[in-house]
C-alpha cells in the first residue's frame, strides 16, 4: 500500500438501545508511555545488556539489536496501539475487544508525532462487525491473526500503510508507574472535577428508567441525574507524587474547574504525565537497577502483543531520543464535528443492515474522505 501525497443527548425509549458511552481508558499518553518503556528497555539493553542478561535470559537475542532498522514509509513510522478490553463476564466473556484504537505516526524527518484514534464503533463491511471485533476474529481464524487483520483494516479505512501493531493491556500502566515508584508531576493550576467518571459506570441508570432519566434531564444536569456514575476529584498547585490511579485522573479529567475543562487543558496535563514517565523511567536509579528493568520488561512482556522484536528495541530507542513528544498532533475521527474537526462519520437511522448495533459509517459513503484528511496532517504544511 502507498501513501496518496495530498500534500447533552435523550435516551432512548428503550435501554437496550443506548448509545454505549467510549470506554474508559488511558489513551494516547498510555500508548507513549509503553514506546517510552520500548525506549527505556532498548537503551538498557543497549548500555547494560551484560549485566541484564546475567539475570534473565528472555534477552540474550539483543545481542544482534545494533543491526536492527525500523521499518518505514515516505520518512514516516507507523504503529497501531490497541487497547483491549477483555470481558469477564456476559455475553463477551473470554473475548478481547479493542476499545482503544490509535495510530501513531513518526515522522523521522521532521521528528513529529500525529496520533490518530478511530471509534471502535466504526462498522467494517469485510468482517459485518465493528472494527474493535476485528482482532478477536482475526484471532478466531488463526492463532496469531488478530494483529495482522486488524492491521489491515485500519489501513483500508485510513490508507496508510501499519509498520508495526501493539496490543496493550492498559494494566501495564498501573505496573510501570509502580515499578517506577510514582513520579513526580508539577501541577500549575489548582482544579476540581465533580463529574469524574467511575470506571465501569460509565453507562449505569442508577436505578431509573428510561422514561424517567429522559424527563429529568430536561431540567437537570448528568450529575444530578446519574450521581452514580461520577467522584469528584481534586488537585492542588505545586509538585506532587502521583501513583497510577492519581496519575491517570489527573490526565483523564474533562470536566475541571479553573479552566481545566479544555481539550487543551488535558492535552497539557497529558503531557505533563508523559514526560514525568519518561523522565523517571530513564533516570539513573532506573537504568542502573537491574531488577527495576527486569520488571519493566515483564510488564510489557506479560502485557502486550505486538510483531515489534527485541531485535528491533534498539531502534525504538534511537527514535525515542529524536522525536519531540511536544511537538505532536491529535486528530480524531467521529461523527460529533464537522469535517474540517474530523467529524467524517455517521450513525444511520436504521440499525437492521448492522444487526441491530449502533454503529458508525462514513459519510461520503467510501473512505475517500478520510484518507484525505489524514493525509492532510501527515503531509500537510505544519503551521509555524
Amino acid at each position: 500500500m502507498k501513501y496518496v501525497n495530498l500534500c447533552k443527548n435523550k435516551i432512548p425509549s428503550t435501554i437496550s438501545s443506548i448509545r454505549e458511552p467510549e470506554a474508559k481508558s488511558p489513551g494516547m499518553f498510555a500508548i507513549v508511555v509503553v514506546l517510552i518503556i520500548l525506549g527505556v528497555l532498548g537503551g538498557a539493553f543497549f548500555l547494560f545488556r551484560d549485566k541484564i542478561k546475567a539475570s534473565f535470559n528472555p534477552i540474550e537475542v539483543i545481542a544482534n539489536v545494533s543491526t536492527a532498522s525500523l521499518k518505514e514509509t515516505d520518512g514516516r513510522t507507523n504503529i497501531l496501539i490497541l487497547g483491549s478490553d477483555q470481558r469477564d463476564n456476559g455475553a463477551e466473556s473470554g473475548h478481547i475487544l479493542t476499545d482503544t484504537i490509535l495510530i501513531a505516526s513518526i515522522s523521522k524527518v521532521d521528528n513529529d508525532v500525529v496520533m490518530i484514534s478511530l471509534p471502535r464503533d466504526l462498522w467494517v463491511k469485510d468482517y459485518q462487525s465493528k472494527i474493535n471485533a476485528v482482532y478477536q476474529a482475526g484471532e478466531a481464524a488463526q492463532k496469531g491473526g488478530g494483529g495482522p487483520a486488524i492491521s489491515k483494516s485500519v489501513e483500508n479505512v485510513l490508507g496508510i500503510p501499519l509498520h508495526y501493531y501493539v496490543l496493550v493491556n492498559f494494566d501495564i500502566f498501573d505496573q510501570i508507574i509502580n515499578t517506577l515508584g510514582g513520579i513526580t508531576v508539577n501541577v500549575d493550576t489548582a482544579f476540581t472535577d465533580y463529574t469524574y467518571p467511575i470506571e465501569g459506570n460509565e453507562a449505569a441508570t442508577c436505578g431509573k428508567s428510561a422514561e424517567q432519566a429522559n424527563k429529568e434531564l430536561e431540567t437537570k444536569s448528568d450529575l444530578e441525574v446519574f450521581p452514580c456514575r461520577f467522584i469528584t476529584i481534586h488537585f492542588d498547585t505545586g509538585p506532587q507524587k502521583m501513583d497510577a490511579k492519581t496519575a491517570l485522573e489527573f490526565a483523564r479529567s474533562r470536566h475541571g474547574d479553573n479552566n481545566e475543562g479544555t481539550d487543551f487543558a488535558r492535552a497539557k496535563r497529558q503531557q505533563k504525565i508523559i514526560m514525568a514517565v519518561k523522565d523517571a523511567a530513564l533516570s539513573t536509579n532506573t537504568l542502573l537497577n537491574v531488577s527495576k528493568l527486569k520488571d519493566l520488561y515483564d510488564a510489557y512482556a506479560n502485557n502486550v502483543a505486538t510483531n515489534i522484536d527485541l531485535s528491533t528495541v534498539q531502534a525504538f530507542y534511537t527514535l525515542s531520543q529524536q522525536v519531540d513528544l511536544h511537538n505532536m498532533v491529535s486528530v480524531v475521527l467521529d461523527d460529533r464535528g464537522d469535517a474540517e474537526t474530523g467529524g467524517l462519520l455517521y450513525s444511520p437511522q436504521d440499525s437492521t443492515l448492522y444487526n441491530n448495533a449502533w454503529v458508525l459509517l462514513p459519510k461520503a459513503g467510501d473512505y475517500s474522505q478520510i484518507h484525505a484528511y489524514v493525509q492532510k496532517y501527515l503531509f500537510g504544511v505544519k503551521s509555524k
